[in-house]
Order: structure tokens, then sequence, then C-alpha cells
């Protein structure tokens, strides 16, 4: 069978947390010692969200979804959307589940 049709399991990463580092820290403003804590922070963060520890990892999830990773973002350079599209790529973060509620058609004016 090919290795491409194997499905992984969902909770494992297609990328290891090393090649995520060095990513980020390409894409990071300036290589300084800080920059590189930042992003280890952040790494972290990735390597906790796929975590057995059912409480680790759901604090590691809101950590990556919520104002803090914006924060730290924000202080090196890095786009905080960049850095979870690519927690979601290699699978570090669940993809975004499209919601499909209706809208209610309530017309303007409408009585």
């Amino acid at each position: 069978m090919n290795a491409a049709l194997i499905p992984t399991h969902p909770n494992r990463p297609l990328v290891g947390i090393r090649a995520i580092e060095r990513l980020l820290l390409r894409h990071a403003f300036a290589p300084k010692p800080e920059t590189k804590l930042m992003v280890a922070v952040i790494c972290q963060g990735m390597a906790d969200a796929v975590s057995v520890d059912d409480y680790v990892r759901r604090r590691a999830i809101r950590f990556l979804k919520g104002h803090n990773l914006e924060r730290i973002a924000d202080l090196i350079g890095l786009h905080p959307e960049f850095v979870r599209q690519v927690a979601r790529q290699a699978h570090y973060l669940p993809p975004i589940v499209p919601s499909f509620h209706k809208k209610s058609k309530r017309k303007s004016g409408a009585k």
C-alpha cells in the first residue's frame, strides 16, 4: 500500500517541533536570544497541544488560539495567524471546522 494513502492519527503531528522552531525563527523579526526564547515558548505550546494529558492539551490549545499568542508573536514580528496556520498544517492544532448554521432571512422593514 502506498504510504501517502495511509491516514495518520489525528493527534500525531506531521512535522517535528524542531522543524517548526527553525521555520518560526526564520520568519521572526530579529535573531536575538529573546526571540529564540519566545519561539521556544510558542513551540512548547504546540508540543503541549498534542499531549496525552487532557489538562495540558486544553491549556495549550487555549494559548495557541488566544490573545497571549498574539502578544508574544507581535513582540518578535510574527503574525499570529501565520503561527496558527503552521500549527494547523502540521497537525499541532485541530483544523477549523466551518459552521453550517442557517442564517435567518428576515427582510428589513417587514413585520
